[in-house]
């Protein structure tokens, strides 16, 4: 499987468990991973989730007009958990896919009281707050300071 071929498209990986990850991703040298992770291996990597070539069953690229199975997967319930920290460095990556299927995820949890873990209110509110100054489209940028303004006056789950 040559994974360079998926650079910049947007994908459903499937690792050879079974685990299905979807997003706009980037393609990692050997050299590259080597260098930077002392990883002698190519790999793909979807909001910082880097996927060695060993573990990948199956790499489909997606339709970008109607990409995924769902508005968002486990990578974004896996981000939101992990923290503000994590949701800054998807909103800030200038992958405007990734971060709408975050966003999404972040607006499921918020008016669906999920079981998805958030991060402290205030935390979660400056980062999105934050997202004015990232290379976001206009649409994105405007769910953020929705999502912040709604969190700093509603708290969670009161929306």
């Amino acid at each position: 499987m040559k994974l360079s071929l998926y650079d910049d498209k947007c994908v459903r990986i499937t690792l050879r468990d079974g685990s299905v990850f979807e997003g706009s991703c980037k393609y990692n040298s050997d050299e590259f991973n080597l260098a930077e992770l002392g990883i002698d291996e190519d790999s793909l990597e979807i909001s910082g989730w880097l996927f060695k070539k060993g573990e990948i069953g199956s790499v489909e690229v997606v339709d970008e007009s109607n990409p995924f199975q769902s508005p968002f997967g486990t990578i974004e319930e896996e981000t939101v958990s992990d923290g503000p920290d994590a949701i800054y460095d998807v909103l800030s990556s200038e992958e405007p896919v990734n971060a709408e299927r975050l966003l999404n995820c972040l607006e499921h949890r918020l008016a669906n009281n999920s079981s998805i873990p958030l991060p402290a209110e205030d935390q979660l509110a400056e980062v999105l707050q934050n997202a004015s100054s990232f290379a976001l489209p206009e649409n994105l940028k405007t769910r953020c300071k929705n999502l912040a303004a709604s969190i700093i006056n509603n708290g969670f789950n009161k929306n």
